[in-house]
């Protein structure tokens, strides 16, 4: 059963950091313009101390405060919260199953860089989930051979990547590469196309080709599942706050925009779908919580991550289209977060996503 009750340090990351996130809002349009999480940014999350600030050197038993810190930067924008999360997401898995000298050698340089440069190259980009993936990590003598495809990759030229695949039994497994070179090639959206979250740098497809490995990159198989569960709990956490901001931001607007002589939240019309989509965010985030502290097996885990991942697609597609409604013209113009938020909406929406399971649709 679910446990609701947070510990203070949980509660801090869904209340304080969520008012400090919403302070930095303002610094939005400048990260999607330079492309990089601006310094004050980086200073001010840096005095509030996130989760993984020693690179999860300590351990990783508090998956609950990871997804709530995510779900609460995506207060402030999607591009910074992601440009925090793909880097945490990596030391999240090198922490779970990184053999003792991988965890020496990289886990106190995460410590160093909250937003250290790190890639996951996890998807595939047609709704497999991670114990689907296509991707061969092989044994050949000493070494190892990697071939695959994934799409999307975050932080396509980072030093450090962890890639996710299958060994020569099939069983799910994940290496550790080092500036993969040649053997790694990634397909990126023309200069000026990206369509939103450029504060965190990607690319659309990469693909690998006999990327040789020595033998000490192979990371410990056990764990890995639920690490990778957990770490796209927290990609549907900023979802769930990137949808609960701009609802808020629209039901805030309401109250101040008045037509036939009161404003407009006194209306039905306005004020039941924010209601709806304000519970709909709670509910969700307790279908997070529920399946990063559930006591089953990783598969089942995963079966029920699945499902919560599709509904959190959905919702971010329907908050940010509802903030954009809502405000009418003031909605799309670059006064307002919510026409920034509508663009992120679609790239979120795309990154984990299984057409098979899901509803979405963005009218």
């Amino acid at each position: 059963m679910l446990n609701m009750s947070l510990d203070p340090k949980q509660n801090r990351m869904i209340g304080e950091l969520a008012a400090v996130a919403t302070d930095l809002r303002k610094f939005a349009r400048e990260a999607e313009e330079a492309g990089k999480v601006p310094q004050a940014v980086r200073v001010a999350l840096d005095e509030f101390g996130l989760p993984g600030a020693d690179g999860f050197a300590s351990g990783v038993e508090d998956a609950v405060s990871f997804c709530l810190a995510a779900e609460s930067l995506a207060w402030a924008d999607a591009g910074i919260a992601y440009s925090w999360l793909a880097s945490r997401q990596v030391a999240w898995i090198i922490a779970t199953c990184g053999t003792e000298e991988q965890k020496a050698k990289w886990l106190p340089r995460f410590a160093k860089d909250p937003f250290m440069p790190a890639s996951l190259f996890l998807y595939e980009g047609r709704g497999a989930t991670p114990s689907e993936t296509d991707t061969k990590i092989q044994r050949k003598g000493n070494h190892l051979v990697v071939n695959g495809y994934k799409s999307p990759v975050m932080y396509p030229n980072a030093e450090l990547a962890v890639i996710i695949g299958r060994d020569d039994d099939g069983k799910l497994t994940a290496v550790i590469a080092e500036n993969p070179g040649d053997a790694v090639t990634f397909k990126a959206e023309e200069t000026g196309r990206r369509l939103a979250m450029t504060a965190c740098p990607s690319a659309l497809e990469a693909r690998i080709t006999d990327l040789a490995l020595p033998a000490d990159a192979a990371m410990e198989s056990e764990g890995l599942l639920g690490a990778l569960t957990t770490c796209r709990m927290a990609h549907s956490a900023v979802c769930i706050g990137t949808a609960a901001a701009a609802t808020r931001y629209a039901g805030d607007y309401a109250r101040e925009r008045t037509a036939f002589g009161k404003p407009i939240i006194a209306f039905q019309g306005v004020s039941f779908p924010l209601t709806d989509l304000l519970i709909e965010a709670d509910a969700l985030r307790l279908s997070v919580l529920d399946v990063v502290t559930a006591d089953i097996s990783p598969e089942e885990q995963e079966r029920r991550a699945n499902v919560v991942v599709a509904e959190a697609n959905q919702f971010v597609a329907d908050g940010a289209r509802e903030g954009v409604q809502l405000m009418g013209a003031a909605g799309i113009v670059t006064d307002h977060p919510q026409e920034r938020v509508y663009r992120n909406a679609a790239v979120l929406a795309s990154i984990d996503f299984d057409p098979l399971i899901s509803e979405l649709s963005i009218r």
